[in-house]
Parts: structure tokens; sequence; C-alpha cells
């Protein structure tokens, strides 16, 4: 078994704290405390002649060049696709077409996903996506983002904080549709900023509700599923990937978090399996 990972993405944690790096930073420290090396490698410095580790995990990739994309395809070299978004199209985003079904035209990185060993997609809905744009048949569905166990932990202790009578809504993604809503709704609301993992939850916690209209197709959503674990009300739409699983339709507050806590080993592992 290879215990040498290269792990490429545009981003990491120390380089950004969004929702792709934190859940890409969970699989790296899981694979750490499982005995492997892993080599993180911003895409944009990618170097196939430096880089010769045999297996690689790929997360996000528009910043890795068309040529070093061509080496993977050619190369027998085992590579691992995470899904992060919509990749597979110029825009990265089907959300103007209909049923979220951009036409053929559109179709980009096409050989890279079907030479993949695997792509791994974080909700089913993802997974149903890709491979209605391409025929493929190495997809697996993980049915959820990555949490860790001290992102359980902090959950776990606001689950009970009080709340106010308002709406919260984060800065960016599309905030201004979600102030339009609340507004022509007249609900109170407060935006708010995501700071460090730990204040920005104990501030969620507080809040009646979330308002989150996303300009893009979300492949999980991490927010949401952070803000239905602490039972906020949540206002959103169809564009949204855990929305359409049956745990965030069925559970919520301490039953979603003890079930995801529960869950996650197997997520993580179906992953490791696969190098």
């Amino acid at each position: 078994m290879i215990k040498d990972i290269n792990y490429i993405s545009d981003y990491f944690i120390e380089n950004f704290q969004g929702g792709a790096e934190i859940s890409d930073n969970v699989v790296i420290n899981f694979l750490v405390s499982n005995g492997y090396t892993v080599n993180k490698i911003q895409s944009f410095n990618f170097n196939p002649l430096i880089e010769n580790k045999k297996t690689y995990i790929i997360s996000n990739f528009s910043q890795l060049s068309e040529i070093n994309k061509k080496w993977f395809i050619n190369s027998k070299i085992k590579y691992i696709i995470i899904e992060r978004d919509q990749k597979y199209v110029k825009t990265r985003n089907t959300v103007m077409y209909k049923d979220f079904i951009a036409p053929p035209d559109q179709i980009v990185n096409k050989e890279f996903y079907q030479k993949a060993h695997k792509v791994f997609c974080l909700t089913g809905h993802s997974a149903n996506l890709l491979k209605q744009h391409i025929n493929l048949t190495n997809v697996i569905s993980l049915g959820c983002t990555h949490f860790s166990s001290e992102h359980f932990n902090i959950l776990k202790n606001n689950l009970n904080n009080k709340k106010n009578n308002k709406f919260v809504i984060t800065a960016g993604k599309r905030s201004d549709l979600a102030i339009q809503y609340c507004k022509e709704n007249n609900l109170k609301f407060e935006i708010i900023n995501k700071i460090n993992y730990k204040n920005f939850i104990e501030q969620l916690s507080y809040y009646k509700g979330i308002v989150f209209f996303s300009h893009m197709v979300e492949s999980c959503c991490r927010l949401l599923i952070e803000a239905r674990i602490l039972n906020l009300t949540i206002i959103t739409d169809n564009k949204n990937g855990c929305t359409y699983e049956n745990w965030f339709k069925e559970k919520k507050g301490i039953n979603l978090l003890n079930f995801l806590e529960k869950e996650m080993p197997n997520n993580l592992n179906r992953i490791k399996k696969e190098l």
C-alpha cells in the first residue's frame, strides 16, 4: 500500500478558510493520523517533473494548467478527484440552466474526470449532476462534506444557546438576495462575517434562523448543515446538495449531529480505501 500522497488543491486552510479548505483539512488530518505522509501542493505550483509520488488526491483544480491535466490523463499515475464544485462546465456553475444541466458545448475536463481512479462527490445530488453531464462509472457519493471531532464538539457546545428573534445572513455568497428577501418579508436580520470557526459557530447559534441564497449550485453547503444542527430555521432554495439528502430532511439538532458524527469515519474511510 502506497503511504505517500500528493494532495493538490487551489488553496489550503493556511491560505483561505472556506468550506472546501476546511473539508480538505479534515481529510488530510485523517490520512496523517492513519500513517500517511501527505504533501500539500497548490495547483498552480504543481510540477510533475518534481513531484513523483504515485498516488494523488485532487480537490479544487481551477488553477491546474491544461498541460498538467494532460499529464495526469496520459500517465499511469493513480489520481482521485474530490469534486467541490462543477468544474466539468466552463462557468463552474449550472445555475442558469434548466434542472442545472448545461448544454454539451459547455462541458470541459471530460477526459480528466474519466481517467480518474475515482471521483468522490460530497452528495448524491452533486454526483447525479456530474453523471448527467459526463457518462462516468467511477463516481462515488460521500453523502456529506467533512467535519472533524473538534468541529462536532464546537457545535455540541453551542446547541443550547438562547436564540434571539432575528435571522442571520452571512456576508458574501450573494447576501444581496437574502437581504432583499428579509426586507420584502419584514424579517429582522443581521449580517455576520465568517471569522474563525469557533467564534463563527457561537455567533450563528444565537439566531432564530438563516437566510441563504447562493449564486452557485452548491455541492453540499456546510453552512446549512451547521445551521440545522444548531436548530435554526432555514430559508433557502434548491441549489444546495445537502438539502436533497434524507438525513438533512429527517434530522436536526443533536440527532443530526450524532448521526453525522457516527457516519464521518465511514465517509473518510471510503476515500482511504481507494488509495
